[in-house]
């Protein structure tokens, strides 16, 4: 094609009449759904605008002078009119012929078998269009190209936010939550600095700053008890002695649990329990640790580090030269 001579408009969309190099005058149109086959990269205001409004043939298109040699049966125009949705005609030459506009802008995935007409080439077999659409309609190509199709409308209709904004949208609720956390934290912190009260106790769980902090919670303050609830941070905290009245297996378990429950403990969550290697607490059959893991099967038992260590140099102290060196530090 050599240079365009005129430009006019035509269903919404500019019609170009060109030269080719033999002087016969070809028309284009912008939106025609030819122009765009096999383009990997379109710009997203006219990928929207060409699934909303494509060009499609004005009621006295001759059809007919579109027909491949051997072909008896036209396009109708009322097949357009039928199937607005989703067809649209090429009046491109090469490619003349009806489009799924949806799959031919929203590609679909090769699962397995060829893409043919409405998809990469242009459906012409009008005889058998009935059927074939039915066909294609059902087909997965289809159904994948019509939800990924919805999907960018919503978005591009502000009916959805993409997923960068669904990401940005989650951060920054993320950082509202954390601010509202550490509210009540500050608050309560610039609280003890102004009534010079210590913020620490006899103990780092203790004294007027933690009590406040549990009074807030206590008052309905759900975001900083969440807070407490679900931070990940691993606390150790000592309950308390627990005087055993007998020394079976079966009586220690039953007191530990129940001084687990009065310690408002969710015993749904007990995970680990860790004891001395003594056959009475670390028992594969009647240990105390296997009594408590029938009750709570996600309570593994581990060997207390500590005595593990002790019993390791008492190994050692077996080895002449380790037991010297520990009479000579000794």
């Amino acid at each position: 094609m050599e240079s365009s001579e005129l430009c006019v408009v035509e269903s919404a969309s500019v019609t170009i009449n060109t030269k080719n190099n033999r002087g016969h005058i070809i028309l284009t149109y912008e939106k025609d759904i030819g122009n765009y086959l096999n383009v990997e990269n379109i710009d997203e205001c006219l990928k929207h605008e060409l699934l909303r409004n494509p060009w499609v043939p004005n009621t006295t298109y001759d059809f007919k002078s579109d027909l491949k040699s051997g072909r008896t049966r036209a396009f109708r125009h009322q097949w357009l009119q039928e199937n607005g949705s989703w067809l649209t005609y090429s009046a491109l030459e090469g490619v003349k012929g009806a489009f799924c506009r949806i799959c031919v802008l929203i590609k679909p995935s090769i699962h397995r078998g060829v893409q043919g007409g409405f998809i990469i080439k242009p459906f012409t077999k009008y005889k058998d269009f009935h059927a074939s659409s039915k066909i294609h309609l059902s087909s997965n190509w289809h159904t994948e190209s019509m939800s990924r199709a919805k999907d960018f409308m919503d978005i591009m209709n502000c009916k959805k936010i993409s997923v960068i904004e669904q990401v940005n949208s989650g951060l920054h609720k993320e950082i509202e939550t954390n601010r509202l956390k550490l509210k009540s934290i500050i608050s309560t912190i610039l609280f003890c600095e102004t009534h010079h009260f210590p913020l620490r106790g006899k103990k780092s769980d203790s004294g007027v700053y933690h009590d406040l902090l549990n009074f807030h919670i206590e008052s309905g303050d759900e975001i900083l008890k969440d807070h407490f609830l679900t931070n990940s941070k691993i606390r150790e905290e000592f309950l308390g002695y627990l005087p055993l009245d007998k020394l079976d297996v079966e009586s220690d378990a039953t007191k530990i649990l129940s001084f687990m429950e009065d310690s408002n403990l969710n015993l749904s969550k007990f995970c680990r329990q860790g004891y001395d290697g003594y056959a009475t607490m670390a028992g594969k059959v009647g240990g105390l640790a296997k009594l408590i893991r029938d009750r709570y099967n996600k309570a593994l038992y581990f060997h207390c580090a500590s005595h593990r260590l002790n019993l390791v140099i008492n190994d050692l102290n077996k080895i002449m030269v380790i037991r010297n060196t520990i009479g000579t530090i000794k």
